[in-house]
């Protein structure tokens, strides 16, 4: 019962569907079901042994209707792949506006980084015995400095190439179409 169901529900969506494809060459559908108990559809006709359920038979479209279903599927198309290339564009800019909030505040942490560093070896390398004295966590906070103002450079980088790939993805202005 269960193959006969969707067998029919097959079927019945081919009868649909297939004068909307001008591609469709086939006229004939045979529905029908092996010794197995196994139901098949197919545009060429069944064994000998098989027992056949149901024969439909199709008219081919004619050539200006098959055109007219052709352009309008072609368009179809064409609008999906313009809606695709909306989306993928919004989704770069939305990417490129990310990483360069990302980089701004990659900076302004090196800077702060950089002004802390600076302000540790103020406070404690005045005096050649102090420096010489704390010269590790001078040197520690000197590497965070670099750290961050490294990290704010990939950073940057990375905004750099992805503001690059979303021009890319809007493309060049186009002027409406009329």
């Amino acid at each position: 019962m269960k193959h006969l169901l969707s067998a029919a529900v097959v079927v019945f969506l081919l009868t649909i569907l297939s004068p909307i494809s001008p591609l469709n060459a086939q006229t004939t559908l045979y529905t029908w079901t092996d010794a197995k108990g196994r139901v098949h559809i197919t545009d060429t006709p069944p064994p000998p042994d098989a027992k056949i359920k149901d024969v439909v038979e199709q008219a081919e479209p004619a050539p200006a209707e098959a055109r007219q279903l052709q352009n309008q599927q072609q368009r179809r198309v064409e609008s999906r792949q313009d809606e695709q290339r909306r989306t993928d564009a919004e989704e770069a800019l939305r990417r490129a506006r990310e990483a360069d909030e990302e980089a701004r505040a990659a900076v302004q942490r090196a800077e702060e980084q950089a002004r802390e560093a600076i302000e540790y070896r103020k406070r404690f390398g005045n005096t050649p015995s102090r420096r010489q004295e704390f010269k590790y966590k001078i040197r520690a906070e000197e590497e965070k400095a670099i750290q961050s103002q490294a990290e704010a450079q990939r950073a940057v980088e990375r905004a750099q190439a992805l503001s690059e790939a979303a021009r890319t993805a809007v493309g060049p202005a186009q002027p409406p179409k009329p």
